[in-house]
């Protein structure tokens, strides 16, 4: 377990989501590095080839057209990307939520759209002291 989550990086095809989650979070947690990814696939490649500095957290949809979150993450274990997990979704489908529940890396669950409440409670949540939300 990371004692802080330095580097994260936001997977959605939505890119005024990644935009408005970005600017939220570098906000929230000035210390951590914050890239946003629309491209899953070419994302995995970069990961598996070290194109990309190694993620502590990844915040990922899962309703994306090209591989969906899912996907992407089979892609994670496939390669042995190791990083935590939060699942940021517009889907509050019970299907969705125990599937998540489902992957030992996924540390939880946020129906879209991110909150200082929300990311907050995950952190606190991860028992994690160094960090601070301003």
């Amino acid at each position: 377990m990371v004692s802080e989550y330095k580097n994260i990086f936001l997977v959605d095809d939505d890119d005024l989501n990644n935009m408005l989650n970005r600017q939220f979070l570098t906000f929230c947690m000035p210390k951590s590095n914050i890239s946003a990814y629309q491209d899953t696939s070419g994302l995995i490649e970069m990961l598996r080839h070290k194109k990309v500095a190694q993620p502590d957290l990844i915040l990922l949809d899962i309703n994306m057209p090209e591989m969906d979150g899912w996907e992407f993450l089979f892609h994670l274990e496939r390669y042995q990307i190791a990083c935590d997990v939060m699942i940021l979704s517009s889907s509050i489908h019970w299907d969705d939520i125990e599937r998540a529940q489902g992957h030992d890396r996924v540390k939880c669950y946020i129906e879209k759209p991110l909150t200082e409440d929300k990311i907050s409670h995950f952190i606190k949540s991860q028992n994690f002291t160094q960090i601070e939300l301003d």
